[in-house]
């Protein structure tokens, strides 16, 4: 089933915080371009008080093929989304899940853009990124990529499984914010 959108949606209002409670969003898809590709996998973790107080995660049937590459990527193959529920199955208990949490997530634009234009959905949260942070935190860094802030700080492994970033993504967030306040680093 191919998706295509006339005018996108709205992904949010991006801001730079401190905060303590929100939820991280990440997603895996068939591929790069929101207008052409599907979400098939979905992962958010809900924090409060620092601490992981719930988690959202679902393998997606994209109605297509997963690509060889997508597949050797994520690990997510044809077999694993068969019979898994549609988009359409799960927006409202994502919808439901996120509220209006801040949403955090590594280059978060990436994944709101296709829960905006996928869910049809003018998203109001206000979100943050970590690669943005990153890159203000560790400016000497050559590369911000999720993967390379993993191992440069010794993170869970991210898997690109949505709830392995997630994770990743909530203790980099946790540990960029603590440098940030220790140093008083202006966002």
């Amino acid at each position: 089933m191919e998706t295509y959108y006339r005018k996108a949606k709205s992904r949010g209002k991006y801001v730079k915080k401190i905060v303590d409670d929100y939820s991280v969003l990440d997603l895996e898809t068939t591929g790069l371009s929101w207008q052409r590709d599907q979400i098939i996998e979905i992962g958010i973790i809900k924090v409060r008080n620092q601490k992981i107080v719930d988690k959202y995660e679902q393998l997606l049937d994209p109605q297509r093929e997963i690509s060889h590459f997508i597949t050797q990527l994520t690990g997510i193959d044809n077999n694993m989304v068969f019979g898994m529920p549609t988009l359409y199955d799960i927006m409202d208990e994502v919808i439901r899940f996120i509220d209006d949490d801040i949403i955090i997530g590594h280059n978060t634009a990436f994944d709101l853009s296709f829960i905006a234009n996928h869910f049809g959905w003018n998203i109001e949260n206000e979100y943050m990124d970590t690669l943005q942070f990153s890159r203000k935190v560790y400016p000497q860094m050559k590369h911000h990529r999720l993967t390379d802030m993993v191992e440069f700080l010794n993170l869970t492994n991210n898997e690109h499984r949505s709830l392995a970033d997630c994770r990743a993504t909530y203790e980099l967030y946790e540990h960029l914010k603590s440098i940030i306040i220790q140093n008083q680093i202006k966002l």
